[in-house]
């Protein structure tokens, strides 16, 4: 497995967007610019530019990377059906994986606070309780979103399950959740793959 990290998306400067965007292909390219803020532009088109550097790194591959979409909007490589990836980003981060099998990952900012209804819809009551009763609540929420995410993810589903149990469900004990905190950094990141 190899897994990419991008820190400080925040201090991209709007001339390194666009020299950036000038090394994406057109349909990447496209998609970047359709976002309205600089940010959204930065991330989307960092997460390529990851996959292009992993790739490169890990197979030897200097293509641009193409997309074929699943039922729920995973993308997979196209022409590529051994190597698979997953990309997700927040302010502080852009994160890529690559394996030989199906992985999923998620990362995200740790808050401020914690919004309660939020917890209600998605977390169970044993979570709820863990996140409230923990020494820092911000980062217990953010490593339960981010193991949920995780799953939904890795099984291109969509949030089409039950996200209060997901991390209970026995379709998923076979698989492995790695769940990393960057305290320091603003942000948390979990990476599912299958037990080897």
């Amino acid at each position: 497995m190899k897994v990419l990290l991008y820190n400080n998306p925040e201090n991209v400067t709007e001339y390194e967007l666009e020299r950036d965007l000038k090394i994406i292909p057109t349909w990447r390219r496209g998609k970047a610019l359709k976002y309205r803020f600089l940010m959204d532009r930065v991330l989307c088109t960092k997460a390529y530019l990851l996959l292009k550097e992993g790739l490169e790194e890990e197979y030897g591959i200097k293509d641009n990377p193409e997309f074929i979409y699943l039922e729920h909007g995973k993308p997979v490589l196209k022409n590529r059906e051994n190597i698979h990836f997953n990309l997700s980003h927040c302010n502080k981060a852009v994160l890529c994986v690559l394996d030989g099998k199906p992985v999923g990952c998620d990362i995200e900012e740790i808050p401020n606070e914690i919004s309660m209804p939020l917890c209600r819809k998605c977390f169970n009551e044993d979570e709820i309780n863990n996140i409230i009763n923990s020494e820092k609540p911000c980062v217990e929420f953010a490593k339960y979103w981010t193991r949920k995410e995780t799953i939904i993810k890795h099984g291109g589903m969509g949030i089409t399950v039950n996200l209060k149990n997901i991390l209970n469900e026995e379709s998923e004990k076979n698989k492995n959740i790695q769940t990393v905190v960057c305290e320091e950094k603003g942000y948390v990141y979990s990476i599912l793959t299958y037990n080897k």
